[in-house]
Order: C-alpha cells, then structure tokens, then sequence
C-alpha cells in the first residue's frame, strides 16, 4: 500500500465497494477457516454499513466452523437480487470459487482480494499482499481503510481466520503484523481461547474414527521424506463422517518428525482424488498442486485430481519426489 499504484488500486477498489447497488462476497470451494473468516467477516462489516451483500460459498461448511458468526447467512448460489461488484476473497484464481464462477466473472467489477503469490490475478482490482499471513490481514486492512467498526462478531471470524491460516501463529507466515491485528481482534471482542477450543479441541465421535483410520493407514516413502495416508470411500460409510471431517487430519501427518512432505489423499467417489500437501518448508507444495489444476501455499497446498484412485496417488508421490530432489536456488549458488 505504499506505493502509489498499489494506493490508487486501494482508493478505486474502496470507490466500487461504497458506490455498489449490491454485493456479492465469495470464497473457495472446500473452504478453510482463512476463507471463511475472510468471507463473514467482510461480509458482516459491508452489512453492518448498509450495503446489500450476500455471502457466498459453492461447498457446505466444514462443521469445524459452524459457530462462527452469521455463518446461516452463507449461499451456495446467487441470490435472486444483481449484484454490480463482487469481492472474491483468498482464491488463487477465480476457478477456485467452483460452480459460483460464471455469476461472478460476469458482473460489472470484480475485487481480487487475496494473499496467495501465484500469476493468477484476476477482476478490475487487487487487493494482493503475498506477505500477509491471511486474506482475513487484507481484509481487516480494508475495514481499517474504509473505516468501519469492528465488533465482536467480525472480530471472531477475522481472528478465527488469522489463527487458522498461521497454524496457532505457528507457520512461517506468522509476522508481527499478523500479531497485532490479532490483538486488534482481541480487543474488539473475538475471545482466543473460545475460538482456539471450537477450531482445534472439539471433534466429533464420526471424526475421530476417522482419523483413527487416516493413522492406521500411515505410509513412508521416498526414504522417509514423505508420509502419507489414505481415506476411501468405504472408510466414510463405516465411520458415519462426512467429507468436512477429513478437516485437520493433514496437520496430524505434517506433525510427524522427519519427513520433508506429509499428504492426505481422499476419494470422495470413485473417478477423482482429493489431495492436501503439506511442507516442512523445504518444498514448495503450490507448485506441485498447480501441477494438478489446484494451489494454495508454499507449506500448504492442495488439489483434486480425476483419474483411478492408484493411479492418481503414484503421480502425485513422483511429483513430490521430482521436487524434493530438484536442486533448490542455494545449492545452484
């Protein structure tokens, strides 16, 4: 923001969002709590202010993050009102936003608001930071802008966003600015340890089964850099979870000492794929799941990949092998 493109991009950006007859806000598909965050949290503040907004999310919502705030307000389609701009929040390209993608590249303006580094900008504006550890610092930098109020409810899904996207300001995102905007959050009502026991302490009965199966099912290859598991579609039935159960099991496997890349596959049917990569920060996984039509981050990535389960999962461990031996920018120094 302080260069003067990137503040002229702010002021036409704030410009749209104040001027707009209506807005629709949206976020990815399978979304994480960043997303979600990021989603209800703008969303309640440009309501709060007076402007018509929907709130919009292709995928249900994790049951991880059903206590945040306003969370009934989200649709998985348009509503029966136009809106004039829509605001996509931390989408690494707008094909992230699944089924929503033609009602949003076809209105008036389209605000890119995001803090992935990849080449896949999109809409009249971005509102890009690569050095935030969450969309949900980028859009606590917006209210800030406009200014407009935090209560305890934006609060709580900005915090909730910012806890979930640094890992319990454990990740190498995590900056100094990521610690005072949430003691900002603190302080306008969002309550640390409420949040952190309904993200990371409360599972279900169905859930735990089913991460008592993930690490049943626990794989080291590549000479040990790499640990993965696998869920299938049997495993769902029998436990009685639901597809958003799988939410947290990677964190599980990347908590294993020693390998460089943890990977949870899961087939939700027969014919496709879903991957999540994580890093210890020696490999970029976003590269690898950009491979596979997907993305995310340097330590957290992921993608769905259509093809024989067997078939899919032996392409993506020798894309993960490619890159672990692939000589970094240091050694080629």
């Amino acid at each position: 923001m302080s260069e003067s493109g990137a503040a002229r991009e702010w002021t036409r950006a704030i410009r749209l969002i104040e001027t707009s007859s209506g807005i629709y806000v949206a976020t990815h598909i399978r979304p994480d709590g960043d997303a979600l965050g990021s989603l209800l949290g703008l969303s309640l503040a440009l309501e709060k202010a007076g402007l018509q907004v929907a709130a919009l999310c292709a995928d249900p919502v994790p049951s991880t993050y059903a206590f945040l705030p306003a969370v009934d307000w989200i649709l998985s389609s348009p509503p029966d009102w136009q809106a004039d701009v829509g605001i996509v929040v931390d989408c690494d390209g707008l094909a992230r936003v699944g089924a929503l993608e033609p009602a949003l590249a076809g209105l008036p303006s389209l605000i890119d608001l995001d803090h992935h580094d990849t080449e896949q900008a999109f809409g009249q504006e971005q509102l890009i930071d690569p050095t935030a550890g969450a969309s949900a610092e980028i859009v606590y930098d917006l209210l800030r802008e406009m200014e407009l109020p935090l209560d305890a409810e934006i609060s709580t899904c900005l915090y909730a966003a910012v806890l979930t996207d640094t890992g319990r300001f454990c990740y190498g995102n995590t900056t100094a600015r990521s610690l005072r905007i949430a003691a900002e959050l603190v302080a306008g009502g969002a309550d640390p340890h409420a949040i952190a026991r309904k993200v990371y302490e409360e599972r279900s009965m169905a859930a735990t089964h089913l991460l008592g199966v993930a690490l049943s099912r626990l794989a080291a290859t590549t000479d040990g850099q790499v640990v993965s598991s696998v869920l299938r579609p049997a495993d769902f039935a029998e436990t009685g979870a639901s597809s958003s159960d799988t939410d947290g099991i990677i964190a599980h496997l990347r908590a294993i000492g020693g390998p460089r890349v943890a990977i949870l596959f899961v087939e939700p049917d027969h014919d496709a794929v879903r991957v999540s990569l994580r890093s210890d920060g020696s490999v970029d996984v976003s590269e690898i799941a950009l491979e596979f039509g997907g993305g995310g981050h340097a330590m957290a990535a992921g993608c769905t990949v259509t093809g024989k389960a067997e078939l899919v999962e032996r392409r993506v461990l020798d894309a993960v092998s490619l890159a672990l031996n692939r000589p970094s920018e240091q050694d080629a120094g």
